[in-house]
């Protein structure tokens, strides 16, 4: 049974969505996107690197996140964004037989703001393939509670350099591959990240889309804590390889609708389980179309 899940896992889980501005594509000047969505965790299992088998935790944790994004071209070929998250995280009054852990935590829900985000983008070679930099900050705006364990951010500001490049092609299909790195402060470690996605439009208004994402850590950090570990929100050393799945509904006035599904393998202090995210988004003066923002060469009239 458990070698099918992984197999159904594989299948149909891909990286974790964090923000649209993944890859080399930006507004026009005076253009850009809003957007809201909200993804959906349940778990009550995670995956250590130094065990070979899921961690049983002794209360299941609920974790439901809004994330709300603005980008803005502020020129041609530079970006601006913010990314607002909003957590809301709970353990269940039941217990699991068999955990792993030590029951020295009481049931509970807290909410309160993620690592808030905001940077830049600047795309700085444009032909058949596209090349783009950008460099954004994670702010320390987190809650946590000892006393359960639960946490809405990472305790530490972040900065995330980045690099992008990808094409398209016919209109109809694209690819793109992000590379970069992340340093925190506070004692967290810092890691590395790479993530590939592509996609393929259908019907002129659907797109079917999927990424893989990986996050190593450096394990050059020292931050612990013992309650917080029992619940793996936002701890130390996370790492993973991400698997996402999604499809869009994108209307040509610039509407569209958003829904996916992602999973962990080869993870360190992160959940078994997958997220479920769904969304709305609107985008206008998008480059080169308004109707599709993977299209990279405008069309002669």
């Amino acid at each position: 049974m458990r070698s099918f899940n992984l197999f159904f896992y594989f299948l149909f889980f891909v990286t974790k969505v964090y923000a649209q501005y993944d890859g080399p594509f930006t507004p026009r000047s005076g253009g850009g996107l809003l957007s809201g969505h909200f993804y959906y965790q349940s778990y009550s299992q995670i995956q250590q690197q130094d065990t070979s088998q899921p961690q049983n935790l002794l209360r299941p944790v609920t974790h439901l996140s809004f994330r709300f994004l603005a980008e803005y071209g502020a020129l041609d070929k530079l970006t601006l964004f913010v990314m607002l998250p909003v957590n809301i995280v709970s353990t269940s009054k039941e217990l699991n037989t068999g955990a792993d852990f030590t029951d020295t935590l009481k049931p509970g829900s807290i909410s309160g703001l993620g690592n808030v985000e905001a940077g830049v983008k600047y795309k700085f070679y444009q032909k058949k393939w596209v090349f783009a930099a950008s460099m954004r900050t994670e702010l320390k705006t987190g809650t946590y509670d000892d006393g359960t364990g639960l946490r809405t951010a990472y305790d530490a500001w972040g900065i995330i350099p980045m690099l992008h490049a990808g094409r398209s092609w016919k209109e109809k299909y694209y690819v793109f591959a992000d590379v970069g790195a992340c340093y925190r402060t506070d004692n967290y470690s810092g890691d590395w990240r790479i993530q590939l996605e592509g996609g393929i439009r259908l019907f002129n208004t659907l797109w079917v889309r999927g990424a893989i994402h990986s996050r190593r850590s450096f394990f050059n950090g020292t931050f612990e804590k013992n309650s917080n570990l029992q619940t793996s929100l936002y701890v130390n050393n996370q790492e993973w390889l991400v698997l996402n799945a999604r499809i869009d509904y994108q209307h040509p006035i610039g509407f569209g609708i958003q829904a996916g599904i992602s999973g962990y393998f080869l993870g360190n202090n992160i959940a078994t389980t997958p997220v479920f995210y769904g969304g709305i988004y609107y985008k206008w003066n998008y480059d080169y179309g308004e109707s599709d923002s993977y299209r990279i060469e405008r069309k002669n009239n």
